[in-house]
């Protein structure tokens, strides 16, 4: 089968790889769209020591199941699924608290030297498979991941009813998770980025305010649709010193930070701040086995409005390309899709 083999810094292969048996527990899947992350981005990079090669990246698919191993009995042939990337083992403490993105045996696909979706074929447990409706396409589906990322952000964030909310970043991340905000009762949804392009997406999406700190002041800004008070809540979704430090200055007194932004390693922030105005922080990382089922639910349902941040599909055949450019300038592009050009049209 055909897949982009990742061989070390900047240096990605379309190749014939072999085809892998199925197991008992197994079912493959013929990949219909899968996204290109940051994080895979930042693994062609060499910068991360998340992606050994050589390897096959990609852990944001769905696809449609084409055979089963002798004991998976859930699922036929035909069946449109998107895909838990995460193969737990169910038996270590992790697991048995339910915990199963933090299993102490995971083997997560698209990392490290474990193989991923940027192939025409992959092999996965039927136990990490959930179903798309009919009405949902295979390149919304392939957000499922990003999306259970935002939603476990702002379940951290508490109740939001009738709260003032800022994200701040319009990335996948942001803006996914600005579209499970509008699941709530908010007041007000406010979006800080210094793309234009971006802020209006995240206004066609469903923001209420966008705001460029780039261009104007954004403390002011903020004081102003608030009516002087600062924002509830601030979703940074960067990861970055500065925008962290955009998020806690928005901050009303008591206010609540979720920080999803996976990035800088060490930042420096106001302490002092934290404290006299008694802030709370809350780190949220990847999603439970039950999120992501939740969130498969919502879109299944159409509850989540999230086709706009898609800014491009494109074939495997062009992926290395376009890891390229989003690697090195990136323009306007959010997130990128890689599709089956069999099935979907590009």
């Amino acid at each position: 089968m055909k897949a982009m083999v990742y061989k070390g810094p900047e240096i990605l292969s379309i190749e014939e790889i072999a085809d892998v048996p199925v197991k008992d527990q197994e079912v493959k899947i013929r990949v219909k769209a899968c996204g290109i992350c940051g994080s895979d981005v930042h693994g062609y990079l060499g910068k991360t020591g998340r992606r050994i090669a050589p390897m096959v990246m990609g852990h944001e698919f769905c696809g449609e199941v084409v055979e089963l191993g002798s004991k998976a009995t859930k699922l036929k042939k035909g069946d449109r699924v998107t895909v838990y990337p995460v193969d737990f083992c169910g038996e270590c403490e992790m697991c048995r608290k339910g915990d199963v993105h933090l299993c102490l045996n995971k083997r997560a696909y698209g990392v490290l030297d474990v193989d991923g979706a940027f192939a025409e074929y992959i092999n996965v447990p039927e136990k990490c498979c959930f179903p798309i409706a009919d009405s949902v396409s295979y390149e919304t589906a392939s957000l499922m991941e990003p999306l259970a990322v935002a939603y476990r952000g702002i379940g951290n964030a508490g109740d939001l009813d009738g709260k003032t909310v800022l994200i701040v970043g319009a990335g996948t991340i942001g803006l996914l998770a600005m579209a499970c905000v509008k699941q709530k009762n908010v007041k007000k949804i406010i979006v800080s980025d210094l793309s234009d392009h971006r802020l209006e997406v995240a206004l066609k999406m469903g923001a209420d305010v966008a705001v460029n700190p780039g261009k104007e002041d954004f403390k002011q800004r903020i004081l102003d649709e608030t009516d002087g008070r600062g924002v509830d809540i601030a979703v940074e979704a960067v990861g970055a010193e500065a925008t962290v430090r955009q998020a806690m200055s928005a901050l009303r007194l008591s206010g609540t930070a979720v920080w999803i932004g996976n990035n800088q390693r060490m930042i420096n922030i106001d302490m002092q701040e934290v404290v006299t105005h008694e802030l709370s922080v809350h780190g949220s990382f990847l999603y439970g086995y039950d999120e992501f089922q939740k969130v498969a639910g919502l879109l299944n349902e159409g509850k989540i409005y999230v086709e706009p941040l898609i800014s491009k599909t494109i074939t495997l055949d062009e992926a290395p390309e376009y890891f390229n450019i989003l690697a090195n300038r990136p323009g306007n592009l959010i997130k990128v899709v890689v599709v089956d050009k069999d099935t979907v049209e590009v």
